[in-house]
């Protein structure tokens, strides 16, 4: 009987160590990581830069596979969330995950994930049509002021442009605007020009593609006039675009890029993809990404990204409870 206790014993150390050694050699199968948006957003642009650079490079011996799951993004974001903790499922998100917890959308949150890696940031610039007779942000958030709920924001309801809209508004007492459901950046722009809103904010990147040619210089008929860039410098085509704390505002919004991977997915996984990851945040694909698209070139991973994540959950939660209001 203690021999057989003993070859058990032994048995199940044996199968212990052939596991560990197995994550040890991470990855030994593709890596599967779900955008929870349609391709072609800034979510999925970003996890397919990082795709081809991990490629091209031969950082990781395991090809990586995006995959994109439409409709709202708490649906993707969910299916990570309750997959197998394998170390081969991951999740590329950015700040709607916090506005969707924190505005009582659904009922899970960053925290319900094991944070990988924040992989650069882009911010916002609050934008009006040029024929608005709005030239500033003094002159938008006075009107804002004394003609409440009049201008028409165009947002997600919710996501990073509704959330950005209420910080706008907030820097000013009485200041209100009439946030109405029209989508991405696109779609905003489409809504700006055509007259069925009066304002919104798009990334920096939207920003460029819409006004600028490719040689940077103004599109000569372009129809939308950005006020302000929210980010702590002036950025890359925009540079005559002053920043919000240049104009007197204490106001920066930038949103990062994070991958999640479900809870209890082994450490040897996280730390294999997050060092993957710093590895090519360093080649020139990334990098020239990051300048053509105007991100900032953030990397955390480990406990500085924990404390980041947290950090901005103290500033996100109220102006999310604020936005589900409206």
């Amino acid at each position: 009987m203690m021999k057989t206790c003993v070859v058990a014993g032994l048995a199940s150390v044996l199968s212990l160590g052939m596991a560990t050694g197995a994550m040890a050699e991470w990855p030994e199968k593709p890596i599967k990581v779900i955008v929870p948006f349609q391709a072609g957003g800034t979510s999925d642009q970003v996890t397919r830069a990082y795709q081809v650079a991990l490629q091209e490079n031969e950082i990781l011996p395991e090809p990586l596979t995006v995959v994109n799951v439409g409709g709202h993004f708490s649906i993707g974001a969910r299916q990570v969330m309750e997959a197998e903790p394998d170390g081969y499922t991951f999740l590329t998100l950015h700040i709607a995950l916090m506005g969707g917890e924190g505005g009582g959308v659904f009922d899970f949150g960053y925290r319900d994930y094991e944070p990988v890696a924040t992989t650069g940031e882009f911010c916002v610039l609050p934008v009006v049509r040029k024929d608005s007779g709005i030239d500033s942000v003094e002159q938008l958030l006075q009107k804002a002021a004394d003609e409440p709920d009049t201008l028409l924001f165009g947002a997600n309801l919710g996501a990073i442009n509704h959330m950005g809209g209420i910080l706008l508004q907030n820097l000013v007492d009485g200041a209100k605007f009439r946030f109405v459901q029209i989508g991405g950046g696109t779609a905003n722009f489409t809504a700006l020009t055509g007259g069925q809103t009066n304002v919104s904010v798009l990334s920096a990147a939207e920003v460029a593609n819409f006004t600028r040619n490719p040689d940077g210089t103004e599109i000569a008929d372009t129809q939308i006039k950005p006020l302000a860039y929210t980010g702590a410098e002036r950025v890359g085509v925009l540079k005559e675009i002053p920043t919000m704390k240049e104009l007197g505002y204490d106001l920066n919004y930038c949103v990062e890029s994070w991958w999640f991977a479900p809870k209890g997915t082994p450490q040897e996984a996280i730390d294999g993809l997050a060092n993957a990851l710093e590895e090519a945040s360093k080649t020139e694909r990334i990098q020239k990404f990051y300048e053509e698209k105007m991100f900032s070139p953030t990397f955390l991973k480990g406990d500085a990204m924990q404390a980041s994540l947290d950090a901005t959950w103290q500033r996100i939660e109220p102006v999310a409870k604020q936005a589900a209001q409206k």
